[in-house]
């Protein structure tokens, strides 16, 4: 809500003690008084604008590899994916201060219950089709996030799977979906383009509004012929053994399939 003006309540009739200003001079401050409190909303307006165009957003995607690791003494190579996030902000410090009444502090430092969901996309040797793709989505919730400091989510694939599906050792296309505490982080903005801060969460080559919107309608069939296949590192018991890149650490997850 934009803040409101308490204008003052003057009688119907004045008499010069009670108001000691000439009437022109009254009028004249009565007026500033009403350009002042029209513009206040006009100021936040364009402050709610200036922080949508700089498209920054909670929790950013910062980079995306990936990598074949031999794991568990596995005989093929398995496909890993490495999602390195940073937060930027939280968002619940935003919050009106009505919605606030009657609930704990946000904490400025920290982003809690980040979930990040990865969908990859893999052309199969001799399809010709998009419905002849192999598509797979595994998604992870992070229990929280320190600003400023990145932190890296890791997703296999089996190498069983890989041979079996004929799939090169990274996917054709792919792209990450951010959640922060129940909402979704946009990837695009208002005007269609990816949101500068969230070019790596999506493939150079479905990068347009359009192509990503057809990318992830034909995903959302797809991946049910594949559900569980694709897994984050907590449901990996050989990915203990993975010798993970230098740069962020993991980040501590919330087990959401523990708790069903």
């Amino acid at each position: 809500m934009f803040p409101t003006c308490r204008f003052l309540r003057l009688p119907m009739t004045l008499s010069r003690n009670r108001f000691p200003l000439p009437m022109p001079q009254a009028r004249a401050v009565f007026a500033s008084l009403l350009a002042f409190c029209l513009s206040v909303p006009l100021v936040y307006a364009q402050a709610a604008k200036a922080d949508a165009a700089a498209g920054k957003s909670p929790v950013t995607v910062r980079s995306i590899h990936f990598d074949p690791v031999k794991i568990g003494g596995q005989k093929n190579d398995w496909i890993r994916m490495q999602v390195e996030l940073q937060a930027n902000f939280n968002p619940e410090t935003k919050v009106a201060a009505e919605e606030k009444a009657g609930k704990r502090p946000a904490n400025k430092q920290w982003v809690d219950k980040v979930k990040v969901t990865v969908t990859e996309i893999f052309k199969p040797l001799g399809a010709k089709e998009a419905t002849d793709f192999s598509y797979y989505r595994a998604s992870a919730t992070v229990l929280t996030l320190e600003i400023g400091s990145p932190r890296s989510i890791y997703f296999y694939l089996p190498g069983d799977i890989v041979k079996r599906d004929r799939l090169k050792m990274q996917p054709d296309f792919f792209y990450v979906q951010i959640d922060v505490g129940g909402t979704e982080v946009p990837i695009f903005n208002e005007a269609g383009r990816l949101n500068p801060d969230m070019l790596s969460a999506v493939h150079k080559q479905i990068s347009t509004k359009a192509l990503f919107d057809g990318a992830r309608e034909q995903a959302d069939r797809g991946v049910n012929a594949n559900i569980g296949m694709l897994r984050p590192q907590f449901l990996v018991p050989y990915a203990i053994f993975d010798t993970l890149p230098q740069g962020s650490p993991s980040p501590e997850f919330i087990r959401e399939d523990a708790a069903r």
